[in-house]
C-alpha cells in the first residue's frame, strides 16, 4: 500500500524531470520553472523518499507494458494502428548531434548548396553578358565612357612605355657593363674555391717527417718506443691496434725527439702518418668554405640590387609619365579615372614582381642570382612567372573595369573565376615544367638507403600530381562560395611571397656578414717549409669549428621569424601568441635562456681550446719545447674538468628554466658525492697525486721513467693514470696513488758512467790518459759532437783489491744521448785497452790448494 501512495509522487517527478514540457507551458530558453526543480530537489536529497521512488520505479518497470494504458486521445479513433508508427521509430537510429558524421554530412549539404548558389550567379552573368554588352557598347553613353577610358588608356601606356624603353635603350651599356662584371666576379669565385690554400692543418705535405717539429699529436693507435740509432736514444711512434692485442709492431719510418712532447691521445686525426689529398677533391681546395660560398653570395646580392635599381629606373619614368598623364586628364570622369588607374596599378605590380623575380633568377646573367639555379630553371621560372603575375593583375583590373561598365558584381565575379582558372592552369603547367629539378632536390641521395630515403624518393616521383591536386582544388575550394576570394588569395600569395623573400633576403645579408667577418678572422695561411702549427692555423681551426655553430644560429633564429611572419600573415594572430602571462612567452623565454647558455658554453669551450692550442704553437716555435711539452700533458686533465663544470652549469641552468627545482638535486648530489668521496678514496687519491705531480713537472709524455718498480715511455697521462710503454712493446698502466718515487731520466743532463777495472800489475798513469784521449776523440766526432756536453772527467782509482784497480769516470751528456754515448765508448775502451795491450780484470780469483802429500820432505 505504501508503494501506491509514492505512486502519483513518482509520475509528477517524472513529468517534470524528463518530460517538463508536458507539465508546464514551455518557456522562452526551454528550461522547467524554479518550484518544479525544488520539488524534485526535496525529493532527491531525502534518502527515505529516494528509496521509496527507486522502489515504486522498480515495481512499475516489472508490471511489463501491459499496464500501459494508450494514448486516452488516441486510442478510441485508430485503435488497429496505434502500434505501427512505435515500431517504425523504434527502428531508427538516429546520428549523434555533433557527431563526426554529422557534422561531414552538414558541410557536405552547405558545400552543395553553395556550389548551387555559385551556379546559379555564373549562369545569371552569363544570360546578363549579352544586355551589359548592349548597354555598354551599343548604348551612345556607355560607347561614350568606353571610348574616354581606352583613349586615356591609350595616350598612358603609349607615352609611359615609349619613355620607359628609351630609358631602358639609354642603360643598356652600364646594364651590360654589370652584368659582365657580376659574371667575371663569379668566374673568379669559381677560381679561387679551386685554387684556394691548404691550411697546414688539414693536410700535411707528402714526405712530412712527424719528426721535423713539436706539432706532431698522439693517436689511439701510435705507440711511442725508445730506440737507439747510430748511438742516440730516440722514440719512435709505432702504430698499434686499439686493442692492444700484444703483436710485435714495425716501427714508423718518422722520428720525435723526447723533448718535443706527444699530444694527448684525445685527438682524433693520425698526423703520425703521412695523409693522402682526397681523389675527389681537386688539389687545394679547402675542406671547409662556408664562410666564403656566404660571402660570394652577399657580393651576388650587391650586384643584383644595382641591377635592380638600373630595371626600376625605367618603371619610375613610366610612373611620373602616368601621373602626368592623369592630370592632364583631372577633368575626366570618376568611372574613367578608376579603369585608368586598375590598369596602370596592374602593370607596376606586374614589373615590380618581374623586377624581384629576376633579382632572384636572373634569367640573362648567372652572376647575378641571388638563388642559385640553372639556366633553363631561371628561364623557365621567369616565363611563367610573368604569364602568372600578368594575367593575375590585370585580370583583375579587367573584372574592376567591367564592374565599373555596368557589368555588376555578378559578372565581376564570373570574370575573376575565369582569371582564377586561368592562372591556377598556368601554375599547374609550371609545376610540370619544373617537375625533374624539384624531384631531384626532394630525392634522397644514391647512396641512401632506408624507409626515409624510400619516402623521399617516393614524394619525389609522384609531388607533381599532387601539387598539380593541390591547386586545381584551391580553385574549386574557392570557386564554391569564398566571396572575393581571387583577390584575397592574390593577396595571400603575394605576402607569402614577401616573407619568404624578405627572410631569404635577410639569410644572404646575415650570412655574407658573418662568412666575411670569418674569413678575415681565420687568414688563409701558407705552408711553410716545416709544417710547424702556427698561431694562424689555429685561428682557422677555430674558425671552422664556430662557423658552423653561428650559422646555424643565425639560420635557426631568421627561420622562426619567417615562419612567425608566415602564421601571422595567414590569420593565426601568430603574434598574440607570445603576449604578457601565455605559455608561448614563457617556452620561448626558457628556449632562449638555454639556447644562451648553450652558445657561451660553446664559446667558452672553444676559446679554451683554441688559447691551449695557441699557446703550445708559440712555444713550439719559440723553441720552449719543454714547456710546450708540459702544457700539453696538462691539457687533457684540464679540458675534462672544464668540459665537467660546462655540462653542470648548463645542465642546471636548462633544468631550472623547465621548472625542475634544482636544490634537491643539488642536495641529493651533495650527499651522494660524499657517499662516493667515502668509498673512493683511492680514486681521489689517485687524482690529487696526478694533478700535484703534473704540477711539479715530474714527468711529461716521451719520458722514460721509473715509477712503481717498472720503467717506460710515458705514453699518455690521464686524471688518475700514467701508460708507459716498456722496452719490449708491453704497456704498463699505474696509477697515481701507487707511485712514491719518480725516476726520470729525460730531464736535461744524463751522465754517462764510465768504470774499468785493470789488471794489478797495470800503469794506472796510462789508462787514465788512454780514457781522456778516447773521451776527446768522442767529442770531436761530429755524431757525438751535440750529445757530449763536457770532457771525459777521470776521477781516479775507486777501489784496488788483490787482483784488480777500477777507475771511475763519466762524461756529461744530454738526456737522450746518455745511452748512446756510454756504450760507444765502452766499445773503443775495449778496443783500444786490446790494441795497447793494457789487461782488463778478471773478477774471478785463483785459489791454490796443496794435498798434505806434496808437502817437501825436511
Amino acid at each position: 500500500m505504501h508503494r501506491w501512495t509514492f505512486q502519483p509522487l513518482i509520475a509528477t517527478l517524472l513529468v517534470l524531470v524528463l518530460t517538463p514540457a508536458m507539465a508546464e507551458p514551455p518557456s522562452a530558453d526551454g528550461s522547467i520553472s524554479p518550484e518544479a526543480a525544488r520539488r524534485s530537489l526535496s525529493v532527491l536529497q531525502d534518502e527515505t523518499q529516494r528509496a521509496d521512488v527507486v522502489e515504486a520505479l522498480e515495481a512499475i518497470a516489472n508490471e511489463g507494458p501491459a499496464t500501459d494504458a494508450p494514448d486516452s486521445t488516441t486510442s478510441h479513433e485508430e485503435p488497429e494502428t496505434s502500434e505501427a508508427p512505435v515500431e517504425e521509430l523504434q527502428a531508427i537510429v538516429p546520428l549523434e548531434a555533433g557527431g563526426l558524421i554529422a557534422r561531414s554530412l552538414d558541410q557536405v549539404a552547405r558545400w552543395a548548396d553553395s556550389m548551387g548558389a555559385q551556379l546559379r550567379q555564373i549562369q545569371q552573368a552569363v544570360s546578363e553578358l549579352p544586355a551589359w554588352f548592349q548597354a555598354s557598347f551599343i548604348n551612345e553613353e556607355g560607347r561614350t565612357l568606353a571610348a574616354k577610358a581606352f583613349i586615356e588608356l591609350a595616350v598612358l601606356f603609349g607615352l609611359g612605355l615609349a619613355g620607359e624603353f628609351g630609358l631602358r635603350g639609354l642603360l643598356r651599356r652600364p646594364r651590360t657593363a654589370l652584368t659582365e662584371h657580376a659574371n667575371a666576379a663569379e668566374d673568379r669565385d669559381q677560381e679561387l674555391q679551386v685554387k684556394a690554400p691548404v691550411l697546414p692543418s688539414d693536410y700535411p705535405a707528402r714526405g712530412t717527417d712527424p719528426a721535423s717539429g713539436p706539432h706532431i699529436k698522439q693517436n689511439n693507435g701510435v705507440a711511442l718506443l725508445q730506440t737507439m740509432r747510430d748511438g742516440v736514444e730516440r722514440v719512435e711512434a709505432v702504430p698499434v691496434s686499439p686493442a692492444d692485442s700484444g703483436k710485435i709492431p714495425q716501427p714508423a719510418t718518422g722520428e720525435m725527439g723526447v723533448a718535443a712532447g706527444v699530444d694527448n691521445a684525445t685527438d682524433t686525426t693520425p698526423d703520425m702518418q703521412v695523409k693522402e689529398r682526397p681523389a675527389d677533391r681537386p688539389q687545394g681546395v679547402q675542406p671547409v668554405r662556408e664562410p666564403g660560398r656566404h660571402w660570394s653570395a652577399l657580393r651576388h646580392l650587391s650586384l643584383a640590387a644595382a641591377a635592380l635599381v638600373l630595371d626600376l629606373l625605367p618603371l619610375l619614368l613610366f610612373g611620373c609619365i602616368a601621373g602626368l598623364v592623369l592630370h592632364y586628364f583631372e577633368g575626366a570622369d570618376t568611372p574613367v579615372r578608376d579603369i585608368t588607374t586598375g590598369f596602370v596599378g596592374a602593370y607596376v605590380v606586374t614589373r615590380l614582381t618581374m623586377a624581384v623575380v629576376r633579382l632572384l633568377v636572373s634569367p640573362a646573367c648567372y652572376g647575378l642570382r641571388v638563388i642559385e639555379v640553372g639556366n633553363s630553371t631561371s628561364r623557365v621560372i621567369h616565363f611563367w612567372a610573368r604569364c602568372l603575375v600578368g594575367l593575375a593583375a590585370f585580370g583583375i583590373a579587367l573584372a574592376d573595369a567591367a564592374d565599373i561598365l555596368g557589368a555588376g558584381p555578378t559578372g565581376r565575379l564570373f570574370i575573376l573565376k575565369l582569371i582564377s582558372l586561368l592562372v591556377h592552369l598556368c601554375a599547374v603547367f609550371l609545376i610540370f615544367q619544373v617537375r625533374k629539378p624539384v624531384g631531384s632536390v626532394i630525392a634522397a641521395p644514391s647512396s641512401a638507403s632506408g624507409p626515409l630515403a624510400a619516402m623521399r624518393n617516393g614524394v619525389a616521383r609522384v609531388w607533381s600530381l599532387l601539387a598539380a591536386a593541390l591547386v586545381l582544388g584551391t580553385w574549386v575550394v574557392w570557386a564554391l562560395g569564398v566571396e572575393n576570394g581571387f583577390p584575397k588569395l592574390i593577396e595571400f600569395l603575394a605576402v607569402s611571397a614577401g616573407i619568404v623573400v624578405a627572410a631569404r633576403l635577410a639569410a644572404i645579408l646575415l650570412l655574407g656578414a658573418l662568412g666575411r667577418a670569418f674569413m678575415a678572422t681565420a687568414p688563409a695561411a701558407a705552408v711553410d717549409d716545416d709544417h710547424s702549427e702556427g698561431p694562424v692555423d689555429v685561428r682557422n681551426r677555430l674558425a671552422e669549428h664556430l662557423y658552423p655553430l653561428v650559422r646555424s644560429l643565425v639560420s635557426f633564429v631568421i627561420t622562426a621569424c619567417a615562419g612567425i611572419a608566415l602564421l601571422q600573415a595567414w590569420g593565426l594572430d601568430a603574434i598574440a601568441w607570445f603576449g604578457a602571462g601565455t605559455i608561448g612567452r614563457s617556452l620561448t623565454s626558457a628556449a632562449l635562456t638555454i639556447l644562451i647558455a648553450v652558445t657561451i658554453a660553446v664559446v667558452v669551450w672553444q676559446l679554451a681550446n683554441a688559447s691551449f692550442e695557441r699557446r703550445i704553437a708559440s712555444w713550439s716555435q719559440q723553441g720552449e719545447l719543454m714547456r710546450a711539452a708540459r702544457l700539453r700533458t696538462l691539457h687533457p686533465m684540464m679540458r675534462s674538468g672544464l668540459l665537467m663544470v660546462i655540462v653542470l652549469i648548463v645542465g642546471l641552468t636548462a633544468l631550472s628554466e623547465i621548472g625542475i627545482n634544482t636544490t634537491p638535486l643539488l642536495a641529493g648530489a651533495s650527499i651522494i658525492g660524499i657517499a662516493v668521496g667515502f668509498g673512493s678514496q683511492k680514486l681521489v687519491q689517485d687524482f690529487i697525486t696526478g694533478i700535484f705531480l703534473l704540477m711539479e713537472n715530474a714527468m711529461q709524455v716521451g719520458d722514460w721513467v721509473t715509477v712503481a718498480g717498472v720503467s717506460g715511455t710515458v705514453e699518455k697521462l690521464s686524471i688518475r693514470t700514467v701508460r708507459m710503454r716498456a722496452g719490449d712493446g708491453s704497456l704498463h698502466i699505474v696509477p697515481f696513488s701507487s707511485v712514491s718515487t719518480v725516476n726520470n731520466t729525460n730531464r736535461g743532463i744524463g751522465n754517462a758512467a764510465v768504470r774499468i777495472s785493470v789488471g794489478y800489475a797495470t800503469d794506472v798513469e796510462l789508462a787514465i790518459a788512454e780514457l781522456k784521449k778516447i773521451g776527446a776523440q768522442m767529442r770531436s766526432d761530429p755524431a757525438f759532437s751535440e750529445l757530449i756536453l763536457a770532457d771525459l772527467e777521470v776521477w781516479g782509482v775507486d777501489a784496488v783489491d788483490g787482483s784488480m784497480v777500477t777507475l771511475l769516470g763519466q762524461i756529461r751528456c744530454v738526456a737522450p744521448g746518455r745511452w748512446g754515448v756510454q756504450r760507444e765508448i765502452n766499445r773503443r775502451i775495449h778496443a783500444r785497452f786490446r790494441k795497447l795491450g793494457i789487461q782488463i780484470a778478471h773478477p774471478g780469483q785463483r785459489v791454490m790448494v796443496q794435498q798434505p802429500g806434496d808437502r817437501p820432505e825436511a
